[in-house]
């Protein structure tokens, strides 16, 4: 036997398990194509496993006479699929809600770091992404409301905000360019895009378990 080597009565080393106390849920719009569209019906349920290059999926689609199938179908991972993105961080993607080219997806993170990481680069792949809620699972009772501080935002950054939100462009019914918002400003899309990725992600670390709204 080489040393070192794990007899079979050794149990095996158990890995590090790590504490993540908040869910988050994120509102996106695909940035292209997916296999999805071509199921007919109105898909209830979806489970997905990205395999290395693959994307494997048992879909639950509900017929014009309410009668439920399960689907299954593999194909390779487009270039802007969400749940390549989750994988990266090591959270899994989960699919609440599917929509005409929108996806409400949930995992759960340790920190809102990591929240604002990936929206950041899911924004890069995608047409539009939102964060619907940021939930702390610590306590057996909490609220989804908190208060966020303006003035931790500098005055270039705010005024950002407000153009976007003033045109539209956190609406998730409306579609509104990012060059429109660097239009309304005067600035380059790179300079508006880094004053709202920056921003967002100032507010996104305020919505941190340690806030006041999670008190019991």
């Amino acid at each position: 036997m080489a040393v070192g080597s794990r007899t079979d009565d050794e149990p095996a080393a158990i890995p590090p398990v790590e504490d993540r106390n908040l869910r988050v849920v994120l509102e996106i719009e695909r940035g292209g194509p997916c296999v999805m569209d071509a199921i007919e019906g109105d898909i209830v349920d979806l489970d997905v496993r990205l395999d290395q290059d693959h994307c494997n999926l048992d879909i639950a689609v509900r017929d014009e006479e309410e009668s439920v199938s399960t689907k299954h179908t593999s194909n390779e991972i487009c270039d802007h699929c969400p749940g390549v993105v989750f994988s990266e961080y090591g959270c899994l993607p989960r699919y609440l809600e599917v929509g005409d080219g929108e996806f409400v997806m949930e995992t759960y993170v340790s920190d809102t770091e990591t929240v604002a990481e990936i929206v950041a680069e899911v924004r890069e792949i995608c047409a539009r992404v939102s964060v619907q809620s940021i939930v702390s699972t610590d306590g057996s009772e909490f609220r989804e409301l908190c208060s966020v501080d303006v003035s931790e935002l500098t005055a270039k950054q705010r005024e950002a905000v407000n153009v976007a939100q003033e045109l539209g462009y956190y609406d998730p019914d409306a579609s509104v360019p990012m060059e429109k918002i660097a239009d309304e400003l005067g600035i380059s899309l790179s300079a508006t895009s880094q004053r709202l990725r920056r921003a967002e992600s100032n507010v996104i670390r305020q919505l941190s378990c340690d806030c006041s709204c999670w008190e019991t």
